[in-house]
């Protein structure tokens, strides 16, 4: 009991010492209530019967009310539903409890009125002060299939009584709003305990098979007979696409990079971009950036915009029962090579028509990483053959390219750290972010900071130093001591299915805790000698705590500041360091008048959509997923394109040499959507060797309408009078209005 009534010896007793000897009692019992059994509203006892064909009987019980505990009494309540009953469908009658104080048992007592002559009178007055829980029905409306009636927040549902026209049929207790006793715990931790000794461990290695899986699904294997089926195909792709056996030589342009174009030509006046497109006529560029720095709904940190969260501790590798000098090691020199977020691009408008071309980038062939996420930066390729792997879409009017891994090397950072090196590895078992970490020192050196870093694991299981996701520099002032030191990192995205590590280095002499190596069975520890990881420790384990990002709702919407343009915008180029989850989504919404339109609902709005051109486009993005993950955006490396296209495009090739000089040239390209009413198109070659100053006009034109899309293929006949053995092609395309425009898919060129 928190407070007590101190009596004392002839002590002259005051009644109201007496109440508040009940007072105390019940606050302290209240609180305990309150503090260790329920703060909310739920209910004991009051087992709902049927009593009768129409009667219902509700044994003796309790409501738990913020702390307070109210009681029925000792004598069950009843009801008759004779009167209520439905005529020909069904209803649903809710057994509501709440509670109430009152002043009850009300007797006669004898009261002193003189206190010299004794005389006494009596009076009535009530000698109980209860909390009472009342009981009652709420009855919903009659239906062949009823629902439950709406309750009112102040009560409590006990039960839901189904009644018939001949009386009570069915009762169902409301579990939810029962209270559970520590004898239901047990049983249930006893039920936990057996599922862990049998299944637990089964579950325990789901995170190893789906990194398993994931492997096999990103492995690709093409067997001898499908490459022999390519080639058998790709000897008879010049027969089917009108080229003569007896070309002297061809070629073929698909302008997925700038390799064949001329972009510094005079002549020049094209975007190659899946085609030949319009240049922009006015264009503009900016950086994504919040509207409201103190947005509740956004969380930044060092430029990487996450919907708010709160930090919660995640894994723990076990109990604290040692301690490793970290400088018992030898001393070397570590070259921390820092990946960044990959990048994703959106382009949205109406310019962007779908070129059957893009399929080309499934080769191989171009390289697609330069071509889409470049931003002006030089990439560093450490693996030639993965320049290209990234995941697109292709969609009439938006275009979505993604890059398959959340962090990559084309753009890193090399922070180099001299001391000795412990880590930790673990196998991730689920998508998150990581917010921070948590490391225990038992001994601090005076001075001396240490390094922590997140790197992932290479295929051998070492922690890889060349993929490092995160790191940051401990100081000593910030270190605790025989306590846990919380490091905040940088937001880290882990994906599920991978392996990574917690490295310290430092060339101080702090001492770290360890556990049993049979605590923590899905890590290693790993210590540095000669300059080298040496052979994981399987007898002990550094003793971390690992915090997510727990996040405050499922969905949150974040206003950027405003596109804006001169005269208009009709598209839009967003390129930005992007981390989408599996079971996430971030899209962009814009705001044209007073709506908010998608950019992936193209079916809704376009841009010029009824002939207007809007100069400013209010901007927000919308996060999608779930408290556990959620998409992260980096403003720090995004950029916003937005232009609108002029009303032609001049394109040159850059040189065609022939093996032999040559009087006839053909050249055949492919206009996607196109529209005679609006556009035209042409084709000359440029000749007159170095200066290439000669226009030539085509000696005959050809149309053929492609039947599955209506792409115009046009085939342009050059006699010439004068063998040449150089020249270049003339593009011109020209559109009437810049809200409709189209482009060249191919262009493909022989001599005879």
């Amino acid at each position: 009991m928190e407070n007590k009534i101190i009596f004392h010896a002839n002590i002259d007793d005051d009644p109201t010492d007496f109440t508040r000897l009940q007072d105390f009692a019940e606050a302290s019992l209240d609180h305990v209530v309150l503090d260790g059994i329920s703060d909310l509203t739920k209910y004991t006892g009051f087992g709902v019967t049927k009593s009768a064909v129409t009667q219902i009987s509700v044994a003796p019980g309790r409501l738990y009310s913020a702390g307070k505990v109210y009681s029925s009494g000792s004598t069950a309540w009843s009801k008759d539903f004779i009167t209520q009953l439905p005529v020909a469908g069904k209803k649903i009658a809710c057994i509501v409890s709440w509670g109430s104080e009152s002043d009850t048992d009300v007797r006669p007592r004898q009261f002193l009125i003189n206190a010299e002559t004794r005389q006494a009178e009596p009076q009535a007055v009530p000698l109980v002060h209860a909390r009472v829980a009342n009981l009652n029905v709420v009855i919903g409306n009659e239906a062949p299939d009823p629902v439950a009636p709406l309750v009112d927040v102040g009560y409590t549902v006990i039960a839901q009584v189904v009644l018939t026209p001949t009386g009570v049929d069915t009762i169902k207790m409301i579990e939810d709003n029962k209270l559970p006793s520590v004898q239901r715990h047990e049983e249930r931790i006893i039920d936990l305990e057996t599922f862990e000794e049998t299944a637990g461990l089964q579950i325990k290695t789901l995170s190893t098979d789906i990194a398993a899986l994931k492997q096999a699904a990103n492995r690709g294997e093409v067997d001898q007979a499908t490459m022999g089926r390519t080639l058998t195909r790709l000897a008879v792709l010049e027969s089917k696409n009108g080229v003569l056996y007896t070309a002297i030589d061809s070629s073929a342009n698909f302008f997925l990079d700038h390799s064949k174009s001329k972009l510094d030509d005079p002549l020049s006046h094209a975007k190659v971009e899946e085609g030949i497109r319009m240049p922009a006529a006015a264009e503009g560029v900016s950086a994504l950036s919040i509207f409201n720095p103190l947005d509740p709904n956004a969380t930044i940190k060092n430029g990487l915009m996450l919907p708010s969260y709160t930090r919660e501790a995640w894994l723990q590798s076990g109990s604290i029962s040692g301690e490793v000098q970290v400088a018992a090691y030898s001393v070397s020199s570590f070259d921390m090579v820092q990946k960044t977020i990959a990048r994703q691009r959106i382009r949205y408008g109406n310019e962007f028509i779908v070129c059957t071309n893009s399929l080309w980038w499934q080769t191989g062939q171009f390289d697609g990483v330069s071509r889409f996420f470049r931003a002006g930066e030089i990439y560093e390729v450490l693996n030639p053959g993965d320049a290209w792997g990234h995941s697109w879409m292709r969609v009439r009017q938006i275009w979505i390219d993604t890059y398959d891994e959340a962090y990559w090397d084309k753009i890193t950072t090399t922070t180099t750290v001299t001391g000795t090196q412990i880590a930790e590895t673990w196998l991730q078992g689920q998508n998150m972010w990581l917010d921070a970490v948590g490391v225990c020192f038992t001994r601090l050196a005076a001075s001396g900071s240490a390094h922590i870093a997140i790197v992932e694991v290479s295929d051998y299981g070492l922690p890889n130093l060349k993929q490092c996701i995160a790191q940051t520099t401990l100081l000593r002032e910030n270190m605790k001591l025989n306590a846990e030191t919380v490091v905040p990192l940088q937001p880290t995205y882990l994906s599920a299915g991978k392996r990574y590590a917690l490295v310290i280095t430092t060339a101080a002499d702090h001492w770290v805790a360890v556990v049993p190596g049979q605590q923590f069975t899905q890590g290693t520890f790993f210590y540095v000698l000669d300059g080298a990881y040496a052979q994981g420790d399987a007898f002990k384990d550094l003793w971390m705590r690992l915090y997510r990002c727990k996040f405050n709702t499922a969905r949150a919407v974040i206003t950027l500041n405003p596109l804006q343009l001169p005269g208009g915008i009709l598209a839009i180029d967003l390129i930005a360091g992007t981390i989408i989850p599996d079971g996430t989504s971030l899209t962009y919404e814009i705001q044209v008048g007073s709506q908010w339109f998608n950019l992936i609902d193209v079916d809704k709005y376009m841009l010029g959509q009824g002939g207007t051109i809007p100069p400013l486009l209010p901007l927000r993005a919308v996060y999608m997923g779930s408290v556990d993950c959620m998409p992260g955006l980096n403003l720090i490396d995004s950029s916003v394109h937005v232009s609108r296209p002029d009303v032609y495009a001049q394109h040159v090739t850059t040189t065609r040499t022939l093996p032999a000089p040559s009087t006839q040239i053909r050249v055949i390209e492919r206009y996607e959507g196109f529209d005679p009413i609006y556009h035209t198109a042409s084709c000359k070659l440029l000749t007159g060797a170095p200066g290439f100053g000669t226009q030539v006009s085509p000696s005959s034109v050809s149309t053929f309408i492609d039947p599955n899309d209506g792409a115009y293929e046009r085939t342009y006949v050059f006699n010439l009078g004068a063998a040449v053995t150089q020249y270049r092609v003339l593009t011109r395309t020209d559109t009437s209005t810049n809200q409709r425009v189209f482009h060249v898919g191919w262009q493909k060129d022989y001599a005879l």
